[in-house]
């Protein structure tokens, strides 16, 4: 299905449900779910909506309003809020989210109480988790699998649970794949090669491959990129280092290199960028 809110792009999906008494009486439940890639015209503006709604960040920045507060939702982070509260939220550029709407038993007072506890807001290594169960769940309904009742509930609450875990607190045993994950966050300034990152995981390299564009919609390597251009795009707007420099930083040796490869994937140079962004 496509969407018809503004300034969602062609190539998002979603996916809408309706569910049944048995569902409605026992268990959480899906009402819509999808991965959105969208412009900066896309906004949604509500005084009610009976649903709750989780979104995660996976590009670009989803900017929230919901209680009074004004929230940056920026790559790598997630909100739950009540949508029967007043709530805007729009992108401030190019932005791609997954994000699920749901209901069911006591979920409106469990997520309240997650909420007032830890706040709309949540960021972290736990929070990947999330986003490769967002993931996994809208895959599925591209490749059009039936969800059991019972299965969909677990989904959601398996998210809600990863929200509990204080969101400052990173998880102790991460799987291979959050392993690869922390890696690069802490490494885009030097070479990351793919079979580093196999060894680095105890995985063969076409396995860990498989495996990483599953969980998470990416190849190593095209994640790579994204995490040097989001770096780089921090850097461009909050220090006055020079292009060279900002690309040595972000693991770029060759500056004529950085700047084709920004142009290619942002549509402008990072001279451009940086005077339209500051």
């Amino acid at each position: 299905m496509k969407s018809i809110d503004p300034g969602v792009l062609a190539n998002s999906s979603c996916f809408s449900f309706t569910p049944s008494q048995t569902a409605k009486k026992f268990y959480f439940y899906l009402i819509w779910c999808g991965h959105y890639f969208c412009t900066k015209k896309y906004f949604i503006k509500r005084d009610f909506f009976p649903y709750l709604l989780l979104v995660y960040v996976r590009k670009g920045e989803l900017i929230l309003e919901y209680r009074k507060h004004h929230y940056a939702v920026q790559k790598g982070m997630a909100i739950l809020i009540d949508c029967q509260e007043p709530h805007y939220y729009h992108a401030s550029n190019s932005l791609e989210f997954l994000y699920i709407h749901f209901d069911g038993v006591n979920s409106h007072d469990l997520c309240q109480h997650i909420m007032n506890q830890y706040g709309v807001l949540f960021q972290g290594n736990n929070i990947i988790t999330i986003g490769k169960l967002l993931y996994q769940l809208v895959k599925k309904c591209e490749d059009n699998q039936v969800l059991m009742p019972s299965e969909i509930s677990l989904i959601i609450y398996h998210i809600i649970c990863t929200l509990a875990i204080n969101s400052t607190e990173d998880i102790k045993q991460n799987s291979p794949i959050d392993t690869a994950i922390n890696y690069i966050h802490n490494n885009v300034d030097k070479k990351i090669l793919l079979k580093n990152l196999a060894q680095l995981t105890n995985l063969s390299t076409y396995y860990f491959s498989h495996i990483f564009k599953i969980q998470t919609g990416y190849s190593p390597i095209e994640y790579v990129i994204s995490e040097r251009l989001d770096k780089a795009k921090v850097l461009l707007k909050t220090t006055s280092l020079s292009i060279d420099e900002i690309a040595f930083r972000v693991g770029y040796k060759n500056t004529g290199s950085f700047i084709n490869l920004f142009v290619e994937k942002i549509g402008y140079s990072p001279k451009k960028f940086r005077e339209t962004h500051i």
